[in-house]
């Protein structure tokens, strides 16, 4: 088994460096010593026929990569950017499991607590006629772990019966988290999605991740075009069969899955919530550490993994991880224990192969990298025009970097890939006022500044090179 893995290992850094490398478009800050990821994304890209991606990375707390690749739309031609959002599908379980692990903190909800029946949180008398009376045992933890015996898509109180008796095996089961959105509502008398914004993703810095909708007409202004097998037949659309849609666009119910497979997100922000409970020191955490090792404690094993409270775990390297998939949706995103982070998003599901492709992409390339970056993007404002068109933006050869940072006023700028001289560099504090301005010389490409006699607090650094223009914040202290 062991040889299989390192030989299957190997067939995918070839293919994922082998292959044709024409960039449909690479969009975000361009890293020199990152540039595996971008070979290795464009080939995805072009060897399972995938119109669009996004791949987002942390170090030790830093997002030091965070890239579109390929199209966002193929009709409009846009390009996808850092911030565009995709679906994630079954990536949603963890932030719903982040949520009641957050309630289970603060004391409003037991793993052991019962779900349905008159004595269960769910006891409203629509959840009170089952045709099982097991259902009355299923606990909170049994849907956080899918032990509940419920099918995968959906469950009928009244008319179905459990696959087994709950907590004894276990089945994938949507609708398992389903009813924990449901849960969350009734235990905060708030609406699911208004309560897991504005009190998980808010303070983290997270407004973009939102629950996704099903028709193509009230799509997101940031959201991608999702893309089905382009042989497939249109199907008649679940509000209405009179009219034939792709799969993607009211083949299946977006509102109805959310808590289970709703969400969308760019892979940076899902980077952001990873941090936020990664139980490492370099950002801080959402909950207590003994609260996170509650949530990714294995239960039990299914699907040839070990699996715990809405995550993947495996008990050798403890890494956690969880993947996704809707038709035009494919995601994965993974907690490494060498304190990285990563997200990885693409709009197509169709092809053959693509699924382990995807999912081994950053792992093989971790082994090659010797240096990580200094920057940190989530401190950066980038701005990436999604109307650019593909030849405009498919090279970015510039890296844009501030350090250290928090400094005690002195520290270093580095510009790698300057196309123009006199480049120039200017500072301003936070009331807009320019306190410093400086410019880089042919060949230069670092800047040491000293602004050491100025006031603590944040301060911006931009930097223009007659075409575009950078910023990243930076905090003296």
């Amino acid at each position: 088994m062991k040889t299989k893995n390192l030989l299957s290992t190997a067939i995918g850094i070839f293919l994922l460096f082998t292959s044709t490398q024409s960039v449909k478009a690479q969009t975000g800050v361009y890293s020199p010593s990152l540039v595996n990821f971008d070979v290795a994304m464009t080939n995805l890209l072009n060897n399972y026929d995938i119109p669009g991606g996004q791949l987002a990375i942390t170090y030790k707390g830093r997002l030091v990569y965070s890239r579109g690749f390929g199209l966002a739309d193929e009709s409009a031609k846009t390009v996808v950017c850092p911030d565009n959002i995709f679906r994630i599908a079954s990536l949603s379980k963890q932030i719903t499991a982040i949520t009641i692990m957050h309630l289970y903190e603060q004391g409003r909800v037991g793993l052991n607590d019962t779900v349905f029946g008159p004595n269960g949180i769910l006891n409203d008398s629509v959840y009170q006629t089952v045709l099982d009376p097991r259902v009355y045992s299923i606990t909170v933890k049994h849907l956080l772990s899918h032990q509940s015996g419920m099918t995968s898509s959906s469950f009928y109180l009244k008319s179905q019966m459990l696959n087994f008796t709950p907590g004894t095996n276990a089945l994938y089961s949507n609708v398992g988290f389903v009813f924990l959105g449901r849960v969350i509502e009734k235990i905060t008398k708030q609406d699911y999605e208004t309560y897991v914004r504005d009190t998980i993703l808010a303070p983290i810095g997270i407004r973009d991740m939102r629950s996704g909708k099903s028709l193509l007409m009230n799509k997101f202004p940031k959201e991608v075009h999702y893309y089905d097998d382009p042989t497939a037949s249109l199907v008649p659309s679940i509000f209405d069969t009179t009219i034939m849609v792709s799969v993607p666009f009211g083949g299946f119910n977006m509102e109805s899955l959310e808590s289970g497979g709703g969400w969308v997100a760019s892979a940076q922000d899902l980077c952001k919530l990873m941090c936020a409970v990664d139980k490492f020191s370099s950002r801080p955490d959402i909950l207590l550490s003994a609260t996170i090792n509650t949530m990714v404690q294995p239960i039990h094993s299914f699907l040839g993994n070990p699996y715990a409270l809405g995550w993947f775990i495996n008990t050798t390297s403890n890494n956690w991880w969880h993947d996704g998939l809707l038709t035009g949706t494919m995601a994965y995103q993974a907690r490494r224990n060498t304190e990285i982070n990563y997200a990885l998003l693409v709009n197509s599901s169709y092809s053959s192969g693509q699924y382990t492709a995807l999912s081994s992409l950053v792992g093989s390339i971790i082994p090659l990298i010797t240096s990580w970056p200094a920057i940190d993007l989530f401190d950066s404002t980038i701005i990436c025009s999604p109307t650019n068109s593909v030849n405009n933006i498919s090279k970015n050869p510039f890296l844009f970097t501030v350090y250290p940072n928090p400094s005690n006023g002195k520290f270093t700028v580095k510009a790698e890939g300057l196309q123009q001289e006199n480049c120039k560099l200017e500072i301003f504090n936070l009331l807009g006022q320019e306190i410093y301005t400086a410019f880089f010389k042919e060949q230069q490409s670092t800047l040491d500044i000293d602004l050491s006699s100025f006031p603590k607090g944040f301060y911006f650094v931009k930097f223009d090179d007659g075409t575009n223009s950078y910023k990243q914040k930076i905090i003296i202290e």
